[in-house]
């Protein structure tokens, strides 16, 4: 039977997981900050309105730092904002409900603050692994400014993600949390970066892998809709931009990747007309760079198939 723990005084940190019928990677995400030591904590889970709740899953673990919060479905950013909204703690983090959290995390990274008392919030390094733990890749950050952020974001290269941030709570209060928009489901994290980036608030590199994210058969980032939200967030971005100069000087270079992320999903989905058009908007984006022509001949290649029987002849868009 676990130990059950009893909060006397008001935890450290306040880690947030949202769920969406997601109850089969509990078993590996829950464990993964429960076993966190060297910081007082709260676990937060937000079940955005699944079809199962997770209340039996979570109280098999018998320990009182869980709670449990659930809402009508309104997506991921509702989600975190609910959680955060009911966070004892002065501090933030997240994970995600597929994520693992590694050993030290937490002790690490509020040592951060510890250290660097203007800092408002702190990000490191994470994993990419597949479901059996084996390493995809790592990726390695540096200490940044924010704008050097945005521009590293708006080129597709992040320096800080959600599976590293922590951030005080009045920070991401002042920022605004995160958009409530269903629709900007999967880049929620993207919208709320470029208002934390543009907005000055000082960020603290402390390095170390602190997290996994995980790839398996459903994960969002490869779903159709988030896609779509590449579309949805350059809107948000573009409304920002009126708000923040800092933003108004990456869009051009986040429409010109946004073009080319699409571009290439739909390639990989065998989409080549689609993404000709995506390739198209590079080009009138960067008329003098190569790599949108290339890409662009390459998708219309894919639109020109062999007919059987018929050698020299092809059938397809000319």
């Amino acid at each position: 039977m676990s130990k059950v723990h009893k909060m006397a005084r008001k935890p450290d940190i306040s880690v947030i997981l949202p769920v969406f019928n997601g109850m089969r990677w509990l078993g590996r995400s829950v464990p993964s900050v429960l076993a966190q030591e060297g910081a007082s904590f709260e676990l937060l889970v937000v079940d955005d309105g699944s079809r199962f709740s997770p209340a039996d899953t979570l109280q098999s673990f018998q320990d009182s730092r869980i709670r449990l919060i659930r809402i009508d479905h309104a997506g991921k950013g509702t989600a975190l904002n609910c959680g955060a909204g009911e966070a004892a703690a002065d501090v933030l983090c997240f994970i995600d409900q597929d994520d693992v959290m590694l050993p030290g995390r937490l002790k690490r990274q509020l040592g951060g603050f510890a250290m660097h008392p203007g800092t408002e919030a702190v990000y490191s390094d994470y994993e990419r692994v597949y479901q059996d733990g084996r390493l995809i890749d790592r990726f390695v950050s540096r200490q940044a400014s924010g704008m050097d952020c945005l521009f590293a974001m708006a080129e597709g290269r992040g320096l800080v993600s959600m599976q590293t941030l922590m951030i005080r709570k009045e920070a991401f209060r002042r920022i605004g949390g995160f958009s409530s928009d269903p629709t900007l489901t999967g880049l929620d994290d993207a919208e709320f970066f470029a208002r934390l980036f543009a907005s000055g608030t000082p960020l603290l590199y402390v390095p170390g892998v602190v997290q996994q994210w995980t790839q398996h058969e459903s994960n969002y980032s490869a779903s159709a809709a988030f896609q779509q939200a590449r579309d949805v967030l350059l809107q948000h971005l573009e409304c920002l931009a009126e708000q923040y100069p800092s933003i108004a000087g990456i869009l051009p270079r986040y429409r010109y990747h946004n073009a080319c992320a699409s571009g290439l999903y739909y390639l990989e989905q065998s989409m080549p007309h689609a993404a000709a058009l995506e390739f198209v908007k590079m080009i009138r984006l960067r008329p003098f760079s190569w790599s949108g022509y290339y890409l662009w001949a390459k998708s219309r290649l894919m639109t020109t198939k062999v007919v059987p029987g018929a050698t020299g002849r092809t059938s397809g868009a000319p």
